[in-house]
């Protein structure tokens, strides 16, 4: 029975593979416009594709006999999305709270992904070619996220398999790791007595993980060791942290958590990217002030999941990228967690309406989080000899009325079909 389900279960990979297998090859593609980047275009525009690679990009280009020619006079191409704090691909539940420490940045999340799963292949559907694995807030300070492609030849899908830490403040790592509880005559201790069960107990941990990281880097041992303190595993990775040489991101939500993560890296000496940041626009000078990047997202009516449990999306407001941006904060859009008709193209219809112009969305889920992942030389726009990673929309990009018509990842057609 176990066989016969995954046989079942395979069948979608598979047919993907044999329909999008002959349309690999050298491409050409004549459509009305081509956004090189939100500053550069082609209209009317044409990308060669070859091998895998952009190979040309112009107004126009000569076609040539064994080049297949693609004609799409009303479409539109842009570079593919970008998300930059995507949770994809995790599977079974393995990718929560690692409960031998709350610190633990020598893991990897690309370790708990299953890089076959639908997942990758819905995002690729909407336009997304690359992600930002982002390792589960259920860790004070948690693993290493991974950069990889959604779809495409499969020697080419991962990027970075460990790319920037992550640690989160806020409810996660107190509610989300199996409830969290301090010891008692009745329970005693179990893998469940853990810190933090509070803001103040999990702001302790990092402070405490970061210390003790800077004391070890300058040849000093620190005055405490056991529960609550770094491993020796972890430690090497939050040195790297603490010398700038391994990029940091905060996950906070609520202004207060934010500013908590500010009062951190000052008191360390520490660069980071906030992540999510439902609340940045109340803290907009403190975050100019530091320059911290952001990645907002996502955009939502009412929140929900996590985010309505713990309380810290209540004040969200729609137009919080339109004043980030107007303080001349660096924005990336993501949609996190959400696909579908919640997905990163919605995320940039929103950010229209909210007040974005097209070529502040298109910055926004192309040249700024590949910016932010440290990817900018591979990918967020179209130049020759970068691997075709792009997207061909009916229209308009990120308009109500465009859609998704055809998407390369690596020179591979991975989502649409192309007349014959």
């Amino acid at each position: 029975m176990r066989r016969w389900l995954l046989m079942v279960w395979c069948l979608p990979l598979v047919f993907a593979t044999v329909v999008h297998a002959d349309e690999s090859g050298p491409t050409l593609l004549k459509v009305g416009k081509v956004y090189v980047s939100p500053d550069e275009v082609f209209e009317p525009g044409a990308i060669m594709i070859r091998d895998g690679k952009i190979d040309a990009v112009g107004e126009s280009l000569p076609a040539i006999d064994d080049v297949r020619v693609v004609d799409m006079p009303e479409a539109t191409i842009t570079a593919g999305l970008i998300d930059a704090a995507a949770t994809v691909g995790y599977r079974l539940g393995f990718h929560d709270a690692e409960h031998r420490s709350e610190v633990v940045p020598e893991t990897r999340a690309l370790d708990t992904v299953d890089l076959h799963d639908p997942g990758f292949a819905n995002l690729a559907a909407q336009g997304v070619t690359m992600v930002y694995i982002s390792p589960d807030a259920a860790s004070v300070i948690g693993g290493q996220g991974a950069i990889v492609r959604t779809a495409g030849p499969r020697a080419h899908r991962i990027i970075d398999p460990a790319s920037s830490i992550k640690a989160t403040i806020g409810r996660e790592p107190i509610v989300k790791a199996s409830f969290n509880r301090t010891p008692s005559r009745f329970s005693g201790t179990s893998f469940l007595t853990r810190r933090p069960t509070t803001r103040m107990g999990l702001t302790w941990v990092l402070r405490k993980a970061f210390h003790d990281a800077q004391m070890v880097n300058r040849g000093e041992t620190p005055g405490t060791s056991g529960e609550g303190s770094p491993s020796a595993e972890s430690l090497p990775i939050l040195i790297d942290v603490v010398k700038g040489e391994k990029p940091l991101r905060i996950q906070a939500r609520a202004q207060n958590d934010i500013l908590t993560a500010l009062r951190v890296a000052r008191e360390f000496n520490l660069t980071f990217v906030l992540e999510e940041g439902t609340e940045a626009y109340r803290c907009i000078d403190e975050l100019k002030a530091a320059n911290v990047p952001v990645i907002y997202g996502p955009i939502f009516d009412y929140p929900s999941g996590w985010r309505a449990q713990a309380g810290e999306a209540d004040r969200f407001r729609l137009s919080a990228p339109r004043e980030l941006l107007d303080a001349g904060l660096t924005v990336a859009l993501s949609a996190c967690e959400l696909q579908g008709e919640g997905g990163l193209g919605r995320m940039g219809a929103y950010a229209r309406r909210c007040g974005l112009t097209r070529k502040e969305v298109l910055a926004a889920t192309t040249t700024t989080p590949a910016q932010i992942l440290g990817i900018d030389g591979q990918a967020g726009t179209l130049a020759a000899g970068r691997g075709a990673d792009l997207v061909v929309w009916s229209g308009e990009p990120f308009e109500a009325t465009s859609k998704v018509k055809l998407v390369f990842a690596g020179g591979m057609l991975v989502s649409g079909r192309i007349d014959k």
